[in-house]
């Protein structure tokens, strides 16, 4: 009988795995992980027909053991592994080749730079960030190296460091994928790039910034999954769902997502676009830059370089009888103001700011100079949000919280919180993925007169909680009641703020 193994709780030899060439792997689906007394242990798939025993054993030169493992689990081992494996290989090549003379004269002539492994460096280290579903990409000059840093559920975490004298050609190979002017250093650029694996494709975004030791570059990742873009797929409640759906009927008036950088503003954006019917609607949209395309909605690109801007950009979209607007960001007194009057001439505008909670959104578009009649007329609702790092579910455990703890969560001593230790499965942070925590405050008659009277600090507060509405606090606090995540990550991420 095959036993079977757990792939996320396996710790691989390299010796095995340099045994089997990856391409022989994908190809079969298996993966070697461990030598144990010259016998070669492989974790395959059992129902897998194209497994042959017999041709292992003539690419090892020798025995094989056969252990029946989880098929997504053996292709993610497969790209994490062999991946990491190819990111050092590189480097060492690259090492080498930076000592010839040539290659030098080369470099300082612009000259065939798609003939270096740095193509299979700067392949490696975006594919590897893909492999752990980085949102962004660091790749940092220092004095003696450069730092490569992804980062995953909304933490940074170092992945590996690179010397200093091969880092040019991996900056150099991204500008040129990135189709940004090599040739200048002293000024910060942006590009994209349309990145392919496995016939799935990836936009990516670069930014550069020049530093004392060198451009440091930043990669930003977005994914086009579209499982991600749907209202039910990103944590909110199923009432809040329907409260959602709710102001997604009105046919004008405004609609505000608020929270800070990172906190998936633009993803619920486009899972509230794919709620509203697209037949029958004329949907725009105006963003810098569009980060998913949408069939059936018409995407705009600012351009400030042509002074297409969001305000102007607006102006024009008003011109082609749209439904619905949305603007990826509220940033400027002029866009703020044309955004208010189209909610109130007809039209549906879903739009972004950047504030701490949903009732800081009305003051800031006052001081914005919007008047406050016309932020009572428009206003529909106003959705504010964080993400939170969900605890691993392999390793977390139960315990008794501190006074600490208890005080700050407003909870008894019987109460029992939640903990990860950290595991395989985790890579040892004790987290794995995120959920959104979030309030929706939605604008009634009596809440409407008193924005249109000016009257949005503690009046507007009380007739707010008066509806017993869930803040980004209470909604927290549930979830770390529910072993969702912890009280750390309520300490960073909501009190915090």
């Amino acid at each position: 009988m095959i036993k079977s193994i757990d792939l996320d709780s396996v710790v691989f030899m390299g010796k095995a795995l340099k045994s089997i060439p990856m391409d022989f792997c994908l190809k079969n689906k298996l993966i070697p992980y461990n030598i144990q007394k010259g016998t070669l242990q492989v974790a395959a798939d059992i129902n897998n027909k194209a497994v042959n025993i017999d041709e292992l054993k003539f690419i090892y030169g020798g025995e094989v053991e056969i252990f029946h493992a989880d098929p997504d689990q053996i292709i993610n081992a497969i790209n994490e592994v062999y991946e990491k494996g190819k990111v050092n290989i590189a480097i060492e090549n690259l090492s080498s080749l930076y000592l010839n003379d040539k290659l030098k004269e080369d470099l300082n002539k612009n000259l065939n730079i798609n003939s270096f492994p740095s193509i299979d460096l700067t392949d490696s280290i975006i594919n590897l960030a893909i492999q752990r579903n980085a949102s962004d990409i660091h790749i940092e000059p220092y004095e003696k190296f450069a730092f490569i840093r992804y980062r995953v559920d909304g933490i940074l975490c170092e992945v590996l460091k690179i010397p200093l004298n091969i880092y040019p050609l991996l900056c150099t190979r991204i500008k040129v994928l990135a189709n940004i002017n090599i040739s200048e250093k002293r000024l910060p650029q942006d590009g994209k790039i349309t990145y392919k694996i496995s016939k799935q494709f990836f936009d990516l975004r670069v930014s550069t910034l020049p530093t004392i030791h060198g451009e440091k570059i930043v990669i930003r990742i977005l994914y086009k999954s579209k499982d991600l873009i749907s209202l039910n797929n990103l944590g909110f409640s199923e009432k809040s769902v329907n409260i959602i759906r709710n102001i997604l009927k009105f046919s004008n008036g405004i609609i505000l997502l608020t929270g800070p950088t990172g906190s998936g503003k633009s993803t619920t954006l486009y899972a509230m676009l794919n709620e509203i019917d697209k037949v029958k609607k004329n949907i725009i949209t105006i963003e810098d830059p569009v980060e998913y395309t949408m069939e059936g909605i018409n995407q705009v690109n600012v351009n400030p370089k042509a002074k297409f801007t969001f305000a102007e950009g607006l102006r024009s979209i008003l011109r082609q009888d749209p439904d619905v607007i949305m603007v990826g960001e509220i940033r400027d007194e002029e866009t703020a103001q044309i955004a208010i009057r189209a909610a109130i001439t007809g039209h549906l505008v879903l739009s972004t700011l950047h504030t701490n909670n949903a009732l800081d959104s009305i003051s800031r578009l006052a001081d914005m100079k919007v008047p406050q009649y016309l932020i009572g007329d428009a206003l529909v609702g106003i959705i504010a949000q964080r993400l939170i790092r969900k605890l691993c579910i392999s390793c977390k455990e139960e315990y008794l919280p501190s006074l600490e703890e208890r005080t700050m969560l407003g909870i008894d001593s019987n109460t029992k919180l939640f903990k990860s230790k950290g595991c395989a499965k985790c890579s040892n942070k004790g987290y794995k993925g995120r959920c959104v925590v979030y309030e929706i405050f939605t604008v009634d008659d009596e809440q409407r007169y008193l924005i249109q009277k000016g009257k949005y600090g503690e009046e507007l507060k009380k007739s707010y909680c008066k509806g017993n509405v869930p803040g980004l606090k209470e909604n927290c606090l549930e979830l770390i009641k529910k072993g969702v995540t912890s009280y750390e990550e309520y300490i960073r991420v909501i009190y915090a703020k």
